[in-house]
């Protein structure tokens, strides 16, 4: 024991063991983007609630404004405008109900700028319309006036020729004026009796007149007829076209049933 403690005290002092030196490891870098996703979230709560809590809060603000009372002078009487009337464009078509609306509405505006208070809306612009009254004539009817024609067919288009027509014993005489036309060449006169008889009917009797130069007055004679009964008298003109050359019978007139005497 003495020696070992000699030993000891002797010997220089032993070096300490150091423990190993622990490795640093490397600081952790902050994340500055955990942060983004709750302020976006802050952000858009903000935006969405703001146009609702600005209404609550205008409320409680003229709720709990105190309240003044003003005394304002009566202005004095003013004559009220007359009513403007309804503005016509063409544009569409009121009805009457349409109308007295527009009419009280301008009413009430002219009252309300009268009186010199009062909230006037302002109202969008609107487009005018026609206001026409049920059965109501609206315009001028045209006025016809027919073309002078001294000759056969009064100026009418296609031609129009009646002739007057005299009954006599067995007979009638026929009486017209010539249509001085060019491409006319000449007239046929038909009688045609208005009394059915069985089977087969008795075919018209026929005259033919050649035309005449200018505008005249012509006549015709149809005998041949049975007296006592009546006869229809169609009036046709001989026309010859002018791009063909050919001529054709075009009816133009007939008359009246007439009873020959």
């Amino acid at each position: 024991m003495a020696e070992q403690r000699r030993r000891t005290a002797g010997s220089s002092p032993v070096a300490r063991r150091r423990a190993p030196a622990r490795r640093r490891t490397p600081a952790r870098r902050r994340d500055h983007t955990r942060w983004l996703v709750p302020l976006l979230a802050v952000t858009v709560g903000a935006v969405v609630l703001a146009p609702q809590l600005t209404p609550v809060l205008v409320d409680l603000t003229a709720t709990n404004a105190p309240v003044v009372q003003e005394t304002v002078a009566a202005p004095a009487p003013v004559a009220a405008p007359a009513p403007a009337e309804v503005p016509v464009l063409a544009q569409g078509v009121d009805t009457l109900a349409d109308v007295a609306a527009a009419r009280a509405e301008t009413r009430s505006r002219a009252q309300v700028a009268a009186g010199g208070g009062g909230l006037v809306v302002p109202q969008p612009p609107r487009p005018g319309r026609i206001s026409i009254m049920p059965n109501a004539s609206v315009g001028r009817s045209p006025v016809y006036k027919l073309r002078p024609d001294g000759c056969g067919g009064a100026g009418t288009t296609p031609r129009r020729i009646v002739p007057g027509v005299v009954p006599g014993p067995g007979s009638a005489t026929l009486d017209w004026m010539s249509d001085n036309r060019p491409e006319v060449v000449g007239y046929r006169v038909q009688a045609v009796s208005q009394r059915l008889v069985g089977g087969q009917q008795p075919p018209p009797v026929v005259r033919a007149v050649d035309q005449v130069e200018g505008c005249q007055p012509m006549t015709v004679t149809v005998d041949g007829l049975t007296p006592g009964e009546p006869y229809v008298f169609w009036f046709e003109e001989q026309v010859t076209s002018a791009s063909t050359g050919v001529t054709r019978t075009v009816q133009v007139g007939t008359t009246a049933a007439v009873v020959i005497g």
